[in-house]
């Protein structure tokens, strides 16, 4: 699973160097836009959160540039030529948002750190807006791998599997619509919210998975 998570690393940089060179502009220019503005512009904790939330959204964006051209260049079938099975190709597939994950969280609180040191204040807004931000987008990504199983189950006339992938995107969807009402109506809080897309994430992942696992054809 390492050789080919390492080429999928290798295949990514670029996207994830040009993606946080872009964010980190925009966030140069909020910054300045916010210090312009001064008193009459968002509270601190805001424009904190902001600027962390564009660092994190940035490698998660890659995440989604990946997925779209994973079948059209057929890197599976060259991986498959290699010691690499489809149950490492698969593991290598969800565990890349995890590791583009943990790069923006990096960024953001690096981010956070230099803003913490310049103003003296760390309020847990900021932190939570960071953190639904980037579990939203992750679970995002992994729910995107799901569907892009269960489409290639359906293709392949792999009806059973294609009917799991399809129940559990389903189930995922209902789970986020029920946590941002409850978020909308203050009856739960951020941190639920937040458990909640990590539940989706985990189950998204662990069937997609189990649906690459029994492809019989790796060019959709």
């Amino acid at each position: 699973m390492w050789h080919a998570l390492r080429a999928e690393l290798s295949y990514s940089l670029p996207f994830i160097l040009g993606g946080l060179g872009i964010a980190v502009g925009v966030v140069i220019i909020i910054s300045v836009v916010f210090y312009v503005v001064g008193a009459d512009g968002p509270p601190i904790h805001t424009v904190a959160g902001l600027r962390g939330m564009f660092l994190i959204m940035a490698p998660m964006i890659v995440g989604f540039i990946t997925q779209t051209y994973r079948s059209e260049e057929r890197r599976a079938r060259l991986l498959l030529a290699g010691p690499v099975t489809p149950r490492h190709i698969a593991g290598a597939t969800v565990i890349l948002p995890v590791i583009l994950l943990g790069i923006g969280i990096l960024a953001g609180a690096l981010m956070m750190g230099a803003g913490y040191l310049l103003n003296g204040t760390l309020k847990i807004e900021s932190l939570n807006l960071i953190g639904f931000v980037g579990g939203q987008l992750f679970t995002y990504v992994q729910m995107g791998i799901l569907a892009q199983e269960a489409k290639a189950a359906r293709d392949q006339r792999r009806h059973r599997a294609a009917a799991t992938g399809w129940a559990g995107f389903v189930v995922a969807v209902v789970l986020l619509a029920v946590l941002y009402l409850s978020l909308a109506q203050q009856t739960l809080t951020w941190n639920f919210v937040i458990l909640g897309h990590l539940i989706a994430a985990v189950m998204a992942m662990v069937l997609s998975v189990e649906l690459y696992s029994g492809r019989t054809d790796f060019t959709r």
